[in-house]
């Protein structure tokens, strides 16, 4: 009889402790951010004492001549105040137009890299 309570009770114990997820336990999840963006450049500039709006210009997708050229503007708090998409072909200047691949997309990152750069012949011309 002592025996059958020892076997019994040493197979409670090890069907208690089996691999089966108690109700408290819960999943893992394993999550990776994968993101598209091939190229960036913003700057943040006041043209309003108010507002700090920040301009960002990315290409995204698979590859850059491929790819979407989004242009965002976000104010301070982060909110977005204007975003515009568009291919990123168009970036390319008339010059680069009949340019193998591979010289077109060192033009366009040169693009994205000198896009919020600012001549100051160009300001001036714009007053």
């Amino acid at each position: 009889m002592k025996y059958q309570i020892l076997f019994i009770t040493i197979t409670a114990l090890f069907i208690s402790c089996s691999n089966d997820k108690k109700a408290t336990e819960t999943a893992k999840q394993f999550s990776s951010l994968k993101s598209d963006i091939l190229l960036e450049n913003s700057m943040n500039k006041p043209f309003n004492t108010n507002n700090n709006e920040e301009h960002t210009l990315f290409i995204s997708g698979k590859n850059i001549l491929e790819g979407t050229a989004t242009l965002k503007v976000t104010n301070k708090k982060g909110e977005e105040l204007s975003c515009t998409s568009f291919p990123a072909k168009k970036l390319i200047h008339q010059e680069y137009k009949m340019a193998n691949s591979t010289l077109q997309e060192q033009h366009l990152r040169e693009v994205v890299k000198t896009f919020f750069t600012e001549d100051i012949n160009d300001s001036i011309a714009n007053l």
